[in-house]
């Protein structure tokens, strides 16, 4: 009897553990998110990029058969504990030589003691620069940019790798507010 609850015990023990989900929906739209494990993005691109991504597969399911307009751009992942936040990475910055590059313009200085005052800026980035064996991978399975009316999925990287993936929340910006989704 001991030794079969032992047994027991290991096996339980030796499971992995159940990823974080979150799902949150509105009259638009339903959206299932999961949280990778570092093993699940080596599965799924060939390489987990060092642990340098918080990774999560994206499911969205239009509602009534409407077009819903997928935009990678409309997700942020916060951190709760920590307050860090942003948006996704490109495919070429998360396995290639991709690159942001910042322009700033700045205004005329009333005299040549006052401070450089920025007055604007401009934000290019750059996704197709060549580079890693792993870039056609991460392009094959990330969310696309598309209008649908049928399901899609994909995964989003974020640099956000050292947070604790019940402490993340995914906001989703969609036509009719913004979804909020908490994972557990």
């Amino acid at each position: 009897v001991i030794t079969s609850l032992l047994a027991v015990c290991a096996a339980l023990a030796a499971a992995t553990p159940k990823p974080a989900q979150g799902h949150g929906e509105d009259e638009s739209v339903a959206i299932d998110a999961t949280v990778l494990t570092p093993d699940q993005v080596t599965e799924a691109v060939g390489s987990n990029f060092g642990g340098a991504y918080a990774v999560l597969e994206i499911r969205i399911k239009p509602k009534a058969g409407k077009p819903y307009a997928v935009r990678p751009d409309d997700f942020i992942l916060r951190s709760e504990s920590s307050g860090e936040h942003s948006g996704p990475l490109l495919a070429g910055q998360v396995a290639g030589a991709g690159e942001m590059v910042v322009k700033r313009t700045y205004a005329a200085r009333p005299n040549p003691e006052s401070p450089a005052m920025v007055s604007g800026m401009k934000v290019e980035m750059k996704d197709d620069l060549g580079g890693d064996d792993h870039l056609d991978a991460v392009k094959k399975k990330m969310l696309a940019e598309q209008t649908t009316s049928e399901p899609e999925a994909g995964l989003l990287f974020f640099p956000l790798a050292k947070e604790k993936p019940k402490s993340l929340v995914l906001s989703c910006t969609t036509p009719a507010g913004k979804l909020r989704i908490q994972f557990k």
